[in-house]
């Protein structure tokens, strides 16, 4: 439940100044699980019915700017189940709503089965997260609150006495570092490769002159 997160994030911090205050503990806690949420995603499996031969509604508990169509099963039931490709269906978006719509007619009032991602539950009376998987996602939030904190200690206090301003300095190091560490801590716990986004490779142009400085053959300078 979120008093468990709240007191994780709340021992990992370390905190002695007490500088973060309730609502910032929160709000990291929160974006903590929107990331959890794309790093292992949640999935919903609800039925909907079409509104018309090529367009189905979005599922009720749809969350707009997150939610991920991940499978539409039509006719629903069978042995084995029955997926629409996915190059056959798409969004469609008018002035007042966004539907689905499909490349291939289906009778209107048929129900079809949509499986979508949304986001993990952490509340009072809810939490979704796995058991195991609660220490990565305080590390997460206390990674968040770390970096605040460096920037705190950094650029907070105009001292005009050397060891006080030396150990500011020395504070905001500090923080910087367990955030740095506490992040490393969730990618290592769930698996992560924090390089999973980060391009292989680039094509540059390394067209020089040769060892006289003239142009090359197949390179002359005047096509480049």
């Amino acid at each position: 439940m979120l008093t468990d997160y709240q007191t994780l994030v709340i021992d990992l911090v370390r905190d002695d100044a007490a500088v973060v205050i309730t609502a910032e503990r929160d709000r990291a806690i929160e974006l903590a699980v929107q990331r959890y949420s794309k790093d292992r995603e949640r999935l919903k499996v609800q039925d909907v019915v079409s509104t018309g031969v090529n367009t189905l509604p979005l599922p009720a508990a749809w969350e707009t700017d997150f939610s991920d169509l991940k499978s539409l099963e039509y006719p629903v039931a069978q042995v084995p189940p029955e997926m629409l490709r996915p190059e056959r269906y798409g969004f469609y978006t008018t002035p007042t709503a966004v539907t689905i719509q499909l490349l291939d007619a289906i009778t209107v009032g048929a129900t079809v089965r949509a499986t979508y991602s949304i986001v993990h539950v952490v509340s009072g009376a809810a939490d979704t997260i796995p058991v195991a998987d609660r220490e990565p996602v305080a590390c997460w939030a206390a990674a968040i609150l770390c970096d605040e904190l460096a920037a705190y200690y950094s650029g907070g206090t105009d001292s005009t006495i050397q060891a006080d301003s030396v150990r500011q300095q020395s504070k905001a190091q500090e923080y910087a570092t367990r955030g740095a560490k506490l992040r490393r801590r969730y990618l290592d716990e769930l698996g992560i490769d924090d390089k999973r986004n980060v391009a292989a490779g680039v094509v540059v142009n390394l067209d020089g002159s040769d060892s006289l400085g003239q142009d090359r053959l197949t390179h002359p300078r005047r096509y480049r």
